[in-house]
């Protein structure tokens, strides 16, 4: 009874086995993709949503410029007439102060990727982080010009005679004299070039001192460089601040030596109709350079993970 029993149990557990074995054998074979194929097919994904924004940015900042060349333009050929008094000069300033904010907010951006040069946050390469701050540094110049031209478009001071007589002689044989509406408007027109001309004078030598004063800064920050990219980065930095100061004093003569551009008067009806327009142009730009920013945001950090996922892969 005993070796019977033995005998079954040993059947049994055989045939377990055997089942469990069979089981095990039917089960597919689920290998798992090795971490360098996993980390290529991240990378592929990673680097096809990075084109993508890059894509989406550069439209988005072309149509940017597109607009603001066309207001630009606009704005440029025409000038007030006694009938609108000083409204187009108006618009021209308040689009000149638009342009210089424009500059700020990408002087701005440029200053945090110097910061990333020395202390990074975003894992870009030294190179990408130059072509970065190159097109930062062609939109700034471009909008300096900008503002040039438009300020030769504002009207120049004109010799009128202040007095015009009115009318004939008085009884007693006496002339009567009025101020001519000529010299006021001439007058009203030419504070408002006074003044303008001087925000850029001071706008241009802002500047100056500015650059001045970020080369000392670049200069001590060389000499105590450890990384010798970083060094060479700061060097290059300041060669192009020289240059930019000499740009800045010539745009400084400029302004005092260029002639003024032919502008057509415009009547105060079509003046109100031109600023209406000129803010709905101005609305739409203000969102778009807000998408523009927000899209770059979302580049930084997708470009920075295709750079991550590069280096995981150049690991051993």
């Amino acid at each position: 009874m005993n070796s019977s029993s033995s005998s079954v149990r040993r059947t049994s557990f055989a045939l377990a086995i055997l089942c469990s074995s069979v089981a095990f054998s039917q089960t597919p074979a689920t290998t798992p993709l090795p971490d360098k194929d996993i980390i290529k097919a991240r990378l592929t994904a990673q680097e096809k949503r990075t084109d993508l924004l890059l894509d989406e940015i550069k439209g988005i900042d072309s149509r940017i410029e597109d607009q603001v060349d066309e207001l630009l333009k606009t704005l440029r050929m025409v000038g007030d007439s006694k009938d609108s008094r000083t409204k187009v000069s108006r618009m021209k300033e308040q689009t000149i102060l638009d342009l210089q904010k424009n500059i700020a907010y990408y002087q701005q951006k440029r200053a945090w990727l110097q910061e990333e040069m020395r202390r990074p946050t975003y894992n870009l390469t030294a190179d990408e982080k130059r072509r970065i701050i190159a097109r930062f540094d062609e939109r700034i110049e471009k909008r300096v010009k900008q503002i040039l031209e438009m300020n030769k478009s504002l009207p120049t001071h004109q010799d009128f005679e202040r007095y015009r007589t009115e009318g004939g002689s008085t009884w007693d044989g006496s002339v009567v004299y009025v101020e001519s509406e000529d010299y006021r408007q001439n007058q009203r027109l030419t504070s408002h070039t006074n003044t303008q001309r001087d925000k850029i004078i001071k706008a241009l030598q802002t500047s100056i001192d500015r650059l001045d004063r970020n080369n000392r800064t670049l200069a001590s920050q060389a000499a105590a460089a450890a990384n010798s990219e970083y060094r060479i980065a700061c060097l290059e930095e300041q060669r192009k601040n020289d240059e930019l100061i000499k740009a800045r004093r010539a745009q400084l003569s400029e302004i005092f030596n260029s002639p003024a551009l032919p502008t057509r008067p415009i009547s105060g009806s079509e003046a109100q109709a031109l600023d209406r327009t000129i803010q709905q142009t101005i609305s739409s730009l203000r969102r778009d350079f807000t998408t523009l920013f927000q899209r770059y945001s979302v580049w930084l950090g997708e470009k920075s993970s295709v750079n991550n996922l590069k280096a995981a892969l150049a690991r051993p």
